[in-house]
C-alpha cells in the first residue's frame, strides 16, 4: 500500500469522506479524532501526510502542528477549517502547513492536493 495519511477530525462524516478520498488515491488511512489522540499516534504510525481539522477537543489543530514543529517534527499537512480565511495568516507562519481546504471543500481539489503533497 502507499503512503501513510494521518486524518485528525471529530466528525466522522468528514473522517469516512476523506479515508475513502485517501483510499482512492493508493494510500493508507489512519484517524485522530482530537490532536492528543494524534500526537500519541504519531509516535508509532509516523505519518507521510497530516490533514488536520482546525477546530478540535482537547487539542486543536494549531496546537497540535505547533508542538510537532517545536520538536523538530515537520510533516506536511492541510489544515482544514469552516474559517479558512481568517486562519490563512496564522497558518501561513508553520511550516508544515502547504495547503488549506475550506469547509465543505471539493472532493476533487482534495484528491489532487492530497496527490500532490505524496509526491
Amino acid at each position: 500500500m502507499g503512503k501513510k495519511v494521518m486524518i485528525v477530525d471529530d466528525q466522522l462524516g468528514i473522517q469516512l469522506l476523506l479515508e475513502e478520498i485517501v483510499k482512492s488515491t493508493g494510500h493508507q488511512a489512519i484517524i485522530a479524532g482530537n490532536g492528543k489522540e494524534a500526537l500519541d499516534m504519531i509516535e508509532k504510525e509516523f505519518p507521510d501526510l497530516l490533514i488536520v481539522d482546525y477546530k478540535l477537543p482537547i487539542i486543536d489543530g494549531f496546537r497540535l502542528i505547533s508542538q510537532l514543529e517545536e520538536t523538530g517534527i515537520f510533516i506536511p499537512t492541510i489544515l482544514m477549517s469552516g474559517l479558512a480565511d481568517e486562519i490563512a495568516e496564522k497558518a501561513e507562519k508553520m511550516q508544515s502547513v502547504q495547503y488549506i481546504f475550506a469547509k465543505p471543500f471539493d472532493i476533487d481539489v482534495a484528491r489532487t492536493q492530497i496527490n500532490r503533497l505524496l509526491g
